[in-house]
């Protein structure tokens, strides 16, 4: 099975997410892989394994905001695992107290049928760019 390095990491095909609609803006981005930042827990990198040198840092929303629970749909419920794998992106700032999260479009994760999927919440009042908390 291939092996591919991000950020000097190696990670097995084998192990890749399938994202059946991609993410949202990178449609093309059907398959990635979750990889730990051990130096920066609890964020991780998810790398896409069909666009060479795309990349984001998403953590699980839980870890700093720990009442956030967005509601799933009923279709999704068979190949999203929302007590399990939930992520957001973080957009970092160069000012690191500027650095936001996407609570609104969070990417829900199902590693047991390496299933993903990212929805947006749109009737929500979770925000696209909630600062994060600073401590």
């Amino acid at each position: 099975m291939p092996v591919i390095k991000i950020q000097e990491i190696e990670y097995s095909y084998g192990e890749a997410i399938e994202f059946a609609a991609g993410i949202i803006g990178f449609p093309e981005m059907r398959r990635a892989a979750l990889v730990p930042m051990p130096n920066f827990e609890p964020f991780f990198w998810l790398a896409s394994l069909d666009i060479e040198g795309t990349h984001f840092i998403v953590v699980d929303p839980r870890e700093v905001f720990p009442d956030y629970r967005p509601q799933t749909p009923a279709e999704l419920e068979s190949v999203i695992n929302s007590d399990k794998g939930i992520f957001v992106i973080v957009k970092i700032s160069s000012n690191w107290k500027k650095t936001t999260v996407n609570l609104r479009a969070p990417i829900f994760l199902n590693n047991e049928l390496k299933k993903g999927a990212q929805l947006i919440l749109s009737d929500s009042e979770y925000r696209l760019d909630e600062p994060l908390p600073q401590n």
